[in-house]
């Protein structure tokens, strides 16, 4: 059960989902709300389409949450990949484009975006799920951490070096 603590933030345990936040499979409606809500967090909405059409065609889906009635957070879970070592369309899906709002961070809400894809990625038969994180955000690498994941690679991205972690999946 969540409870409020110091600094108004949600403390949930193990894979319970924060209380006040909706959690869902995006629409292919929303790709606007989705490209939206990347340019308010200061990141680059220009592979949204590309996002989606790819959601058409199986190659991903991407959850969306919502809290006060807002678009403030979203996360794709790939299940096929370009790299098969991080997704290969059978036991390896890969988290990306995990985006939470400024004014919604430190809830919860990344956090349970991330069970709601594990759990996907569980449902689909899965056995590994993959995520990246760029060099020196180390605020995300920690919740990654937390979460179970564990340092595999590094990568080179346009924007710099990305180093990949995974987790078995239950």
């Amino acid at each position: 059960m969540a409870q409020l603590v110091a600094g108004s933030t949600h403390a949930w345990a193990g894979d319970d989902l924060p209380p006040d936040v909706r959690l869902r499979p995006a629409l292919y409606e929303e790709e606007t709300a989705v490209s939206a809500l990347r340019r308010a967090c200061g990141w680059s909405a220009e592979t949204v389409a590309q996002q989606f059409r790819n959601m058409r065609d199986g190659r991903r889906e991407i959850w969306i949450a919502e809290c006060d009635g807002y678009l403030v957070g979203t996360c794709t879970v790939e299940w096929l990949a370009d790299d098969s070592h991080l997704a290969d369309g059978r036991t390896r899906a890969h988290i990306s484009n995990l985006v939470v709002h400024p004014t919604y961070r430190r809830r919860g809400i990344g956090k349970g975006l991330m069970v709601a894809v594990e759990r996907a990625a569980g449902r689909r038969g899965c056995a590994v799920i993959t995520i990246g994180v760029d060099r020196g955000n180390n605020y995300a690498r920690a919740l990654y951490e937390q979460r179970g994941y564990s340092y595999v690679k590094d990568i080179h991205a346009p924007w710099g070096l990305v180093h990949i972690l995974q987790r078995r999946l239950a």
